[in-house]
């Protein structure tokens, strides 16, 4: 059968182990390709009926590469991409052009592939697996054009390197891009451009067939492409005042066996919906949320990535001892955390963080309510920061629990466009799934690290507004009781 063949769709029903295993061997015969059978392990674990593969599929990203570089080989490579779309309905061939209710509603994303041999998976957003459903802090979603028919998905955006011309850093970069796009932050660009943007200038060797990126040449990819990011080195890690003593090590250990501070680091950025880019000493991948547990009876943080060598949503149990749980195949320990963010986001977290939790922990002191210092005395109290537009913030001032007057203060405030939000949060309350939020630091994200510009302060009974003139507008009535976090996903 040609590539483009049979014209316009193929309808595939999958009902078995033998239907999952043709699917997979129609674009990998050798069974070789570990990205694309993690792919369709997603889609089975969705309880995927059908499968729509729609051919000859014109696609931006694999467009741009072929313009850029398999239009130039040697070998005959087809200039279009197959767009798998899997869906929980049985479909028939002739309900393609209009679909069931029930179909749109089950649609679980698709799946491009690209005719090159070497990296079959091109861009990808798949639902994730029911597991990782509530723990997908940086998932977006996506509007699909299903032959005139408008579907969505709701997931974090996979692709997998083609060897040659993108390699995983910039697959991994494209990752976080294209999710910043989804989200609204920044314009598209195509997946070539991560390869013809970067900098040659700044690292050894040929450009092409491309032997990866520098940390350097990232940083100035991104910055390039509207998200200049904030670059972390495993080791020399900043904290906010209230990360644990770090373990004994030895002198010489690798920092990416001991460094726990990198913990907070990424729980900042996914709590703000960002995913993050770790760099190892031979390899690159994307963090895209995490959820908490338990290891040897201590509370422990587990992080789930996107590795464009081994698939989509795999848990990382241990950063500092990573593995691959699959295979228990190790990483080298991780060397840097590159987290991409818009541009006027120039207040870092752990700044916001410090100064958030002295002001109320002050506040308390000063009024001497004592509510903080009970929860620090009883190991309870914690604190969560979060980056988020000002709109997002008042939208969900009023599905918080917060009092009428607090709602209405804090939308007719004026905000800068993105803000830090630090909020106190009392870990029982938030192990027991009740709202756990005491108070919270609104600052304005574009103030400096010394002296962060506070725009809202909230704590239980009491909110403070800055107004524009630089006064203080209190106090203000508010909620004596524990509410919902701002953040995507409750704490």
């Amino acid at each position: 059968m040609g590539w483009e063949d049979p014209d316009p769709a193929d309808v595939v029903s999958l009902r078995g182990d033998s239907d999952w295993q043709a699917l997979r061997s129609r674009y990998d015969p050798n069974l070789l390709g570990r990205p694309l059978e993690r792919c369709l392990e997603v889609a089975r674990a969705n309880r995927a009926k059908t499968v729509v593969i729609e051919t000859r599929y014109i696609d931006l990203d694999y467009r741009s590469e072929y313009s850029s570089f398999f239009s130039k080989t040697f070998a005959e490579i087809p200039d279009t991409a197959h767009r798998l779309h899997f869906f929980k309905a049985e479909l028939q061939p002739e309900e393609i052009a209009a679909l069931p209710s029930g179909a749109r509603r089950g649609y679980l994303g698709y799946l491009i592939v690209r005719p090159s041999p070497l990296g079959r998976v091109g861009r990808t957003v798949l639902a994730p697996p029911p597991d990782m459903r509530e723990f997908l802090h940086s998932s977006v979603s996506d509007r699909v054009n299903f032959f005139g028919q408008a579907l969505e998905v709701e997931g974090v955006p996979f692709a997998q390197q083609d060897t040659q011309f993108g390699r995983c850093a910039h697959v991994t970069a494209w990752i976080c891009h294209y999710t910043a796009y989804l989200r609204g932050d920044v314009s598209r660009r195509p997946m070539a451009d991560f390869s013809l943007f970067a900098d040659a200038s700044v690292a050894e060797g040929r450009p092409l067939p491309s032997q990866g990126l520098t940390g350097l040449q990232l940083s100035n990819l991104m910055r390039e492409f509207e998200l200049p990011p904030i670059v972390y080195r495993m080791g020399n890690l900043p904290d906010s005042g209230r990360e644990p003593p770090l373990s004994p090590r030895d002198d010489d250990a690798d920092p990416g066996t001991w460094d726990t501070r990198a913990i907070a680091v990424l729980c900042r950025f996914l709590n703000s919906s960002y995913p993050i880019l770790v760099g190892t000493h031979e390899h690159a991948f994307a963090i895209i949320g995490y959820k908490r547990t338990n290891r040897d009876n201590d509370p422990w943080i587990t992080f789930v990535r996107h590795d464009d060598q081994r698939g989509p949503y795999l848990w990382v149990n241990d950063i500092l001892n990573d593995a691959d749980p699959a295979t228990n195949d190790p990483y080298s320990p991780w060397q840097l955390l590159l987290a991409p963010v818009p541009e006027k986001l120039w207040l870092l977290p752990e700044a916001a963080e410090r100064t958030g939790r002295e002001l109320l922990l002050r506040y308390d002191t000063l009024e001497g309510t004592g509510t903080f210092k009970d929860l620090v005395d009883a190991d309870r109290l914690t604190f969560r920061t979060i980056a988020m537009s000002s709109s997002e913030y008042k939208e969900k001032a009023a599905d918080r629990g917060l009092n009428v007057e607090s709602v209405k203060e804090l939308r007719l405030a004026r905000l800068s466009r993105l803000v830090w939000v630090v909020e106190a949060v009392d870990r029982q309350a938030r192990s027991n799934d009740d709202p756990s939020v005491l108070g919270e630091v609104v600052f304005d994200s574009t103030s400096n690290d010394v002296s962060p510009n506070v725009l809202a302060l909230r704590v239980p009974g009491a909110l403070l507004i800055q107004q524009t003139d630089g006064t203080i507008r209190s106090p203000l009535s508010s909620t004596t009781e524990p509410v919902r976090s701002v953040a995507k996903f409750q704490p």
